[in-house]
């Protein structure tokens, strides 16, 4: 019989098959104890590299191959896995496990060298924007981005951690306990990935600002005006640059950052809208806004340094004015994020290159103010940012999860994406091909029967934002018209002819019965409760909004659906953000 090419995940960027088969008969055979018993966890795979045994079937050391690379060698007279490090062994003896499962009864001889284009390949979920995993869904998907070969985790946080003496801020949010991070930051570590601490200490502090013991913090304490959309917002967002604010912020850091082993933060420090409009506005006069941005985070990164902490920063303000990349603050890395197809990119980039900066580039998986994701945006988004990453020698890729306006898409949305924007960033040129119904397997856990529907309905539905010619950056159409008022949603329909809103519902109502045949229930249900809020958007944008009866019980569902993966906190402001009553 020929040896067939295994189907692999990530797939390795060298693959050799030799010809022939080594037998694996099962324990208590040499070779079916050797593969029943591969190192799972990096301690496991550290414990096998110190051990020196020679047999037939072995791991050793070879210190002359990179960090977390592997050679994997499948031969008449055994199995041979060598790597310089635990990490290398760890990724090696998944591949390996991926082989036998293929292949329970005789491996195929073969030979695969394999290594990351990047060192640093990440995944930031945003846990404040209403929706905070349980704890079990946050273990999970740490075991299941070790198998996508991620080495850093972010939860992005706000208010989302139980601050101490900070109660009314997080009380009704479900928080993070020091406990539960120092237990997510022990799986991490047991899995290979450094959980680094996220803290927003800027921008994005409404959730600490709209209440009236930190109002004094505020750069305008009595609202401000936006200056995209020119909306005045009632609730202050940016903290104003001065030293109570810092005080404040080293209080936070100090009650956060002794719960995790990493050296980095991230302190955010995106989008402070409305700086120079209140507490800042002589000084952003006289001196403009990027000078007076860039010394107040010099201040907040001396911060983190002075805890040990190498910071992270979102580096869209000082992107705007390429002139001050150069004055950014060191040793801290920026950031540079982008979740739109044509993102410079290739100019940020090479800009920060150009300064031999370290720096992260972070594209998205497309899926937040969406029920059903932009599927086709989000992968060429990533790759688009992959490859820049790659050309400009950056450190690596942060690949983010938003959650704004109310977290409302479906946990599976994100599944394909994020896999393949992972698995390029492991191996860009091998990782080509699409792989999505091994990652609805690796993330949902489902039947192969399950994995091919669910891979159908997801492409689907990630296409849906494709029947209407009009756009809006970061968001789904149809998940503006459901949450849009009556002047918001005169505004998102201008433009749109019935024919597209037509064609769209006939979109999701030909995918609808095949997703009512996942036997997945809680997967099955999501995307049905997705597919329905789409649905009553579009119906809404059409002149015929669902009856308060369909509302209610739709409702109903969402709230269902939420608690299976998610804690109660957030939940009541998620679904007034639906407008679904």
């Amino acid at each position: 019989m020929r040896a067939q090419l295994p189907q692999l995940f990530p797939r390795p960027r060298e693959l050799n098959l030799r010809g022939g088969f080594l037998p694996a008969p099962a324990a208590p055979h040499p070779t079916g104890i050797f593969l029943k018993t591969l190192p799972q966890t990096i301690v496991e795979a550290q414990a096998a590299l110190d051990d020196s045994k020679r047999s037939a079937c072995r791991i050793e050391r070879a210190p002359k191959l990179a960090p977390e690379s592997y050679y994997l060698e499948i031969a008449s007279g055994g199995i041979h896995l060598q790597a310089s490090d635990a990490a290398g062994v760890l990724y090696g003896c998944q591949t390996l496990r991926q082989i036998h499962e293929q292949n329970p009864q005789e491996l195929p001889q073969l030979e695969i060298l394999d290594s990351p284009d990047l060192v640093v390949r990440g995944f930031m979920l945003d846990v404040s924007r209403c929706k905070v995993p349980t704890q079990n869904e946050l273990r999970q998907l740490v075991r299941t981005l070790c198998r996508l070969r991620v080495n850093q985790l972010q939860l992005y946080i706000e208010h989302t951690f139980a601050f101490s003496g900070h109660d009314e801020v997080w009380q009704n949010a479900s928080p993070l306990t020091p406990a539960e991070i120092e237990q997510l930051d022990r799986e991490c570590l047991n899995h290979g990935i450094e959980l680094v601490p996220n803290l927003n200490t800027f921008g994005h502090m409404e959730r600490w600002l709209k209440h009236p013991r930190y109002q004094g913090l505020a750069e305008c304490p009595e609202g401000w005006i936006h200056p995209l959309t020119g909306q005045f917002k009632p609730t202050p967002a940016t903290l104003k640059p001065d030293q109570a604010s810092l005080d404040f912020i080293a209080n936070l850091l100090d009650s956060y950052l002794p719960h995790f082993r990493s050296t980095q933060v991230n302190i955010g420090g995106d989008e402070p809208w409305e700086l120079g409009q209140g507490f800042s506005k002589s000084s952003v006069e006289k001196n403009g806004k990027h000078a007076v941005y860039l010394a107040h985070l010099k201040k907040i990164c001396a911060l983190a340094s002075a805890r040990g902490r190498t910071p992270q920063f979102w580096g869209d303000i000082l992107l705007e004015d390429l002139k001050l990349a150069a004055e950014a603050p060191t040793p801290a890395i920026p950031v540079v994020w982008g979740y739109d197809a044509g993102h410079p990119f290739n100019t940020q980039a090479g800009r920060l290159h150009e300064l031999q900066r370290d720096f992260l580039i972070a594209p998205g998986t497309s899926t937040w103010q969406s029920f059903t994701g932009r599927l086709t945006n989000a992968l060429t988004n990533q790759s688009e940012a992959i490859a820049a990453a790659i050309k400009h020698e950056a450190r690596g890729v942060l690949i983010t999860s938003w959650g704004d306006n109310g977290n409302h898409q479906p946990w599976p949305t994100t599944w394909l994406p994020l896999a393949s924007g992972l698995a390029q960033a492991w191996c860009f040129a091998a990782n080509q091909k699409d792989d999505a119904e091994k990652a609805c397997q690796i993330f949902g856990g489902l039947s192969p029967a399950d994995a091919q529907a669910t891979t159908q309905v997801l492409k689907h539905l990630g296409q849906l934002d494709e029947c209407i010619a009009k756009s809006i950056r970061n968001k789904s159409l149809t998940w503006e018209f459901l949450v849009a008022n009556k002047e918001q949603l005169a505004v998102a329909r201008a433009g749109v002819s019935d024919l597209e809103i037509k064609q769209s519902i006939e979109h999701l109502t030909v995918i609808k019965p095949l997703a009512e045949c996942i036997g997945h229930e809680i997967v099955r249900e999501e995307l049905l409760v997705g597919i329905d809020c789409a649905l009553a958007g579009l119906l809404k944008a059409q002149g015929h909004p669902i009856t308060p009866t369909q509302a209610a019980a739709l409702e109903v569902r969402y709230r269902k659906a939420w608690l299976q993966r998610a804690r109660v906190g957030g939940l009541e402001e998620s679904v007034r953000e639906l407008h679904l009553t």
